[in-house]
């Protein structure tokens, strides 16, 4: 039922997994849809696969590492299809390690990723939705390990528990502006990037101990993504939607 013709969304990590995923979705429920990522082969790909199915998109190199890719992209963005309406910060990054055995790299790392990427880029569409007095909604990819702790991430936790407080700080401050922050919480979902190891010995193990002996796919996420980008979805703001099938409950 949800309508986002006339929208324009950012999609950070649309190169593959969930990423790739939400755009498609969004794509086909009527928003134009910028493609971003680092991998910008596999960008041209996709744009390709959505164009045939008459979806508007385009691609977008950005690299969240960098701090200047935020104002590059935004500024493309609105130059090659107009002002963004949506934003799905998406992109993040894990680098698994015992806390005492973590690098200075791992972390400066993950925190450009997952944090600084998503705020700078939250930050630069909020401005000029409050100068253009538009309005927009932004959508936080954070993790059900944002209220929860799993061993040998503590790195990945930590980012994106601040993803979800700064989800919330963000709501709070630009209400006014008719500007909704929501976040994205999601469980163990299936992608290219975690594919072999539910196949192995220890992959198996971990399924046992979930309720239902399974982890999730892309598609899961749909109904929450769609829920939050809805302008129908007005007065539900600041909030940290956890999408796990109650995985995080036997963590």
């Amino acid at each position: 039922m949800t309508d986002l013709k006339g929208q324009i969304a950012i999609v950070t990590g649309a190169s593959g997994g969930l990423g790739a995923r939400f755009a498609e979705v969004l794509g086909r429920h009527g928003a134009t849809v910028a493609l971003a990522a680092r991998r910008h082969d596999r960008l041209e790909a996709l744009a390709t696969t959505l164009t045939q199915e008459d979806i508007r998109c385009a691609s977008f190199s950005f690299d969240a590492e960098d701090p200047a890719a935020a104002e590059r992209l935004i500024d493309d963005v609105t130059q090659r299809l107009g002002q963004p309406t949506l934003l799905i910060n998406n992109a993040g990054i894990s680098l698994p390690g015992r806390a005492h055995e973590s690098s200075l790299d791992d972390y400066e790392r993950t925190m450009a990723v997952n944090l600084r990427a998503p705020w700078r880029l939250s930050q630069l569409c909020a401005s000029r939705w409050i100068a253009a007095k538009s309005g927009g909604a932004i959508v936080n990819v954070a993790s059900m390990l944002a209220e929860r702790v799993g061993p040998g991430v503590s790195l990945y936790c930590m980012s994106k528990a601040a993803l979800a407080h700064m989800t919330a700080c963000h709501a709070v401050e630009w209400a006014r502006h008719g500007i909704r922050v929501n976040a994205i919480c999601p469980g163990y979902v299936r992608t290219e990037i975690n594919d072999e190891f539910w196949d192995t010995n220890r992959g198996r193990a971990e399924l046992n101990r979930l309720p239902r002996r399974r982890v999730g796919a892309p598609q899961d996420l749909d109904s929450a993504l769609l829920f939050l980008c809805d302008p129908a979805s007005g007065f539900v703001n600041g909030a940290s939607i956890t999408v796990d099938d109650a995985q995080s409950w036997v963590l």
